[in-house]
């Protein structure tokens, strides 16, 4: 990107400000929706059909009709979005959006095991490149980097976690030029800022609030103990591992499906349901717990004193995560990453003696999502955003979370074909 002598004011803040609130408003809607279709499918239509409960066969009733969802999207422009394996895509235009969306929704509200990111970032991307072609310069080409971590923020709540995660995507994708600063950071900063306004309101307007990532009550933890570091190898160890098989499994699930899309994709549904269903017939615990991306029960799990229970749901979500991966569902890969490495941290600190909960969750969840999306600054924020409150000792177990994700990731990556690496970033270009 290069500068064009004195850049307008409204360039620069103002413009992406009001694409900012745009993409954040969107990006509340749908998830709202997807909230409420939730809400319909899975607790009032079994209600009104004077259901026990979920039954085993509703459970899998819905995620097969996720999987025609799925695969109707497939047939549109567009195809559905990119996969979620091939890492982070700032690319989707008003064009692809409809399709996109289709696939995430019936993917999301149907409870297959991937987060809301991906779509998000699509309809960030759209509307930021529908604002670039009306002024088709290259400074508004970055509007749609700005647009989409607006829409991000939505979910992940928080302006900070979210600006580094889209730093980090663009640092990786290319090197930066000494400009960028001034023409990408700021206008994505102040998109991010307009947009957390729908988020939390002014004055008197309360502003639109959509579920968003809680750890719940995890206590405190003032100082830092060597158990805890010592037992957070572990934890790192495990979480960063689930993390990367289930990545590695849904590519070679993906290199297979790829011959019969939709028979995979019912395969993979049906295999989502009996995953879930079988956890509660052995543990008692819900069918959500192991369906859906994990953002609404991480206060359920850390919250649970069954460590046996806890290990099982933890080993049939990386499975799910993995048949969600591969067999052609869309959706993000992050947010179920937080909730294995969560619920390998709670466990952990049932398990050892003289353990605490917050730091071995925050080393979870930092070596976790480091696995899932090879982001380590972004993973280290993002654990420190849900542990923090325990205190800043969580920090040190976070920072070696972090590390034990990105150098497990990178060692396994290194030892893969360039052409099957699971991650990557799909920076914003105009489509052709």
């Amino acid at each position: 990107m290069h500068a064009h002598g004195k850049t307008p004011l409204a360039t620069l803040v103002g413009l992406p400000a009001v694409v900012g609130v745009l993409a954040a408003l969107a990006a509340t809607l749908f998830t709202s929706l997807v909230h409420g279709a939730e809400q319909l499918f899975w607790t009032w239509l079994p209600n009104v059909l004077g259901l026990d409960g979920v039954p085993w066969w509703w459970v899998l009733l819905l995620l097969l009709l996720g999987a025609l969802g799925v695969g109707g999207a497939s047939r549109l422009p567009g195809h559905g979005g990119h996969h979620p394996l091939d890492g982070f895509a700032f690319d989707i235009t008003a064009h692809e959006l409809p399709s996109t969306l289709l696939a995430a929704a019936s993917s999301l509200v149907f409870g297959v095991v991937l987060g809301p990111e991906a779509p998000l970032l699509a309809i960030g991307t759209s509307v930021g490149f529908a604002v670039h072609r009306r002024l088709g310069t290259d400074l508004s080409r970055v509007l749609v980097m700005a647009a989409a971590a607006a829409a991000l923020g939505v979910v992940l709540g928080n302006p900070v976690v979210t600006m580094l995660l889209v730093l980090e995507a663009m640092f990786l994708s290319a090197r930066p030029r000494p400009e960028q600063p001034l023409y990408q950071v700021v206008p994505i900063l102040a998109a991010l800022g307009a947009g957390y306004v729908v988020r939390i309101g002014i004055d008197s307007w309360p502003g639109i609030h959509v579920p968003e990532l809680s750890m719940g009550d995890i206590g405190t933890y003032p100082v830092l103990h060597v158990v805890d570091l010592f037992a957070g190898v572990v934890v790192a160890a495990v979480a960063a591992g689930l993390v990367v098989a289930a990545t590695r499994g849904g590519g070679a699930m993906r290199r297979l499906a790829a011959r019969g899309p939709f028979v995979a994709l019912l395969a993979g549904g049906l295999t989502i349901g009996v995953l879930a269903v079988l956890v509660r017939a052995g543990t008692g615990a819900e069918v959500s717990t192991v369906l859906f991306s994990g953002q609404e029960s991480l206060s359920t799990v850390t919250a649970s004193t069954a460590a046996g229970t806890l290990l099982v749901v933890v080993v049939a979500k990386s499975v799910a995560y993995s048949v969600s991966l591969g067999t052609g569902f869309h959706g993000g890969t992050i947010f179920p990453s937080v909730f294995i490495g969560a619920t390998v941290g709670a466990a952990a600190a049932l398990l050892v003696p003289g353990t605490a909960l917050a730091p071995l969750a925050a080393c979870g969840i930092a070596a976790a999502a480091a696995a899932a999306a090879g982001m380590p600054v972004t993973a280290l924020v993002l654990a420190l955003l849900l542990c923090v409150s325990a205190g800043p000792a969580v920090t040190v177990p976070a920072i070696l979370g972090s590390l034990m994700g990105t150098l497990l990731k990178g060692f396994f990556d290194a030892r893969r074909p360039a052409a099957v690496l699971d991650s990557g970033v799909q920076t914003s270009s105009e489509p052709t």
